[in-house]
């Protein structure tokens, strides 16, 4: 490693406090990067799960922050696992790397990985395409995981309509007809002050949803609906989270939960008052919701992770994550470091 970098094993939340400004910076600095890497998603997750070995690893030129890796260690049957704080909330993870010396701080990252003990396997999950790590010198240790799907969002509400079917585009005048006859309809967005109540809304539509399945969902996770509560003011503050519901008189008919950033909008959870079914909330509102977002110059909307049947209604298309896997005796982490060094 270059003598210019230093790292550092932070193991404790008020640790993560302390840098919580300058993961910020770094987070701003970095493009490409998703809200799960934030430092208020990642922060208020560990706040809540108390995860048994907090190992995040910092990198340093100077006194500046120039890179993250938010990592912890668990118990896996016999293994000991090295992965990503937050994994089990989150679409998308990868290090936070400085773009000004993208290689060379994934090396740094990397040597320290070694260098870290009480652990038996690095498991890296859920990285997008455009994931740092995929791109620089451990490309070749990066497989495919799983599937996300996502919308590109035209300049325009008449494109928008172009690029769905004609059975969406009819199911989408049929939804804004019967929600005009139903009355008093309209969309809201939680503030500071109404955020409570739109949680609260969220989470019992939500568990309305899932019951219909058979299933709790989710949110039935009592720590999941508090990492929520915890993360979802300091989210808002940041202007990342955008919260919507519709309502027609005096009920909230459904609640979508979303994330926004670098002009991308991404549809993380939603519920609606299945006793309003016939009206199609659920469209109506992520119609809405992507108009919104294009008159705010958003370009693209991810429906994340998943294969619901409904996605296939937008015309989603189909975005690969990926996933680093390996044992701490495999050589190749070694051998790649080290034609890098050379």
């Amino acid at each position: 490693m270059s003598a210019e970098f230093k790292t550092r094993v932070l193991a404790d939340i008020p640790q993560l406090h302390a840098i919580a400004d300058e993961w910020d910076g770094l987070y701003a600095r970095c493009p490409g990067v998703m809200p799960f890497q934030h430092p208020e998603w990642i922060i208020s997750w560990a706040e809540i799960s108390l995860p048994e070995r907090i190992s995040v690893i910092e990198v340093r030129s100077g006194n500046m922050l120039v890179g993250l890796a938010p990592f912890l260690i668990y118990s896996r049957g016999e293994e000991r696992v090295l992965a990503f704080m937050a994994g089990g909330i989150s679409d998308y993870l990868d290090v936070l790397v400085d773009p000004q010396r993208e290689c060379e701080i994934v090396l740094a990252i990397f040597q320290a990985i070694q260098e870290l003990d009480c652990w038996t396997t690095l498991d890296l999950t859920d990285l997008p395409a455009n994931s740092v790590l995929h791109r620089t010198v451990v490309g070749e240790l990066v497989n495919p995981h799983d599937q996300c799907s996502s919308l590109l969002l035209p300049k325009t509400r008449e494109e928008l309509l172009q690029h769905f079917s004609k059975r969406q585009r009819a199911n989408l005048r049929q939804a804004h007809s019967r929600i005009r006859k139903a009355g008093q309809a309209r969309v809201e967005t939680a503030t500071a002050e109404t955020l409570t109540e739109f949680l609260d809304d969220l989470f019992r539509l939500h568990a309305m949803r899932w019951l219909l399945d058979g299933q709790p969902g989710v949110l039935a996770n009592e720590k999941v609906k508090a990492f929520h509560r915890k993360a979802a003011p300091r989210l808002v503050a940041k202007g990342i989270l955008r919260l919507y519901r519709l309502r027609v008189r005096d009920h909230t008919i459904a609640v979508v939960y979303t994330l926004l950033d670098r002009a991308t909008v991404f549809c993380y959870l939603q519920g609606y008052d299945p006793e309003f079914a016939e009206l199609s909330p659920g469209t109506y509102l992520m119609f809405s919701m992507m108009e919104e977002a294009m008159l705010a110059g958003a370009n693209k909307f991810d429906l994340l992770r998943g294969q619901e049947g409904y996605k296939q209604h937008w015309r989603a298309e189909g975005e690969t994550t990926y996933r680093i896997q390996l044992f701490r005796t495999c050589e190749a982490i070694s051998r790649r470091l080290d034609s890098a060094a050379a």
